[in-house]
C-alpha cells in the first residue's frame, strides 16, 4: 500500500522507515524507472543524446529533479504548524490514491 503511515507507525523492516526513525530525518524510497522498454521511442524515453531507454544521462536528470524537490521541502521538514494550508495552489497536498 502507498497510503501514508501515521507518525511512528511505519513498518521498521522497510529501509526508509528504519532510516527515518533511527536518525530522526527525512527518508524516502526512490523507485527507479526500469520498467521502460528499450523499444519505446516516445519523446519521454529518448535522452538528450537521442538514445532510447535508461542510461547515465537520464539517471543524472532524475537525481537532479529529486534534489530540486528536496531543496523545496527542506525548510518545511521540521515545521510543526499546518504549513500545507499556505502552500501555493500548484503545490497543494494531494492524497495518494490507488485510482491511477
Amino acid at each position: 500500500s502507498y497510503e501514508p503511515d501515521e507518525a511512528g507507525e511505519g513498518m521498521p523492516n522497510i529501509c526508509s522507515n528504519q532510516i527515518a526513525e533511527r536518525f530522526d530525518c527525512f527518508s524516502g524510497t526512490l523507485e527507479m524507472p526500469f520498467k521502460e522498454c528499450w523499444a519505446d521511442t516516445t519523446a519521454a524515453a529518448v535522452d538528450v543524446d537521442g538514445k532510447v531507454g535508461w542510461g547515465p544521462e537520464r539517471a543524472r536528470q532524475l537525481g537532479a529533479s529529486v534534489l530540486d524537490a528536496l531543496c523545496y521541502v527542506a525548510p518545511l521538514l521540521r515545521d510543526e504548524g499546518e504549513f500545507w494550508k499556505d502552500l501555493p495552489e500548484d503545490d497543494a497536498y494531494v492524497h495518494p490514491s490507488t485510482k491511477y
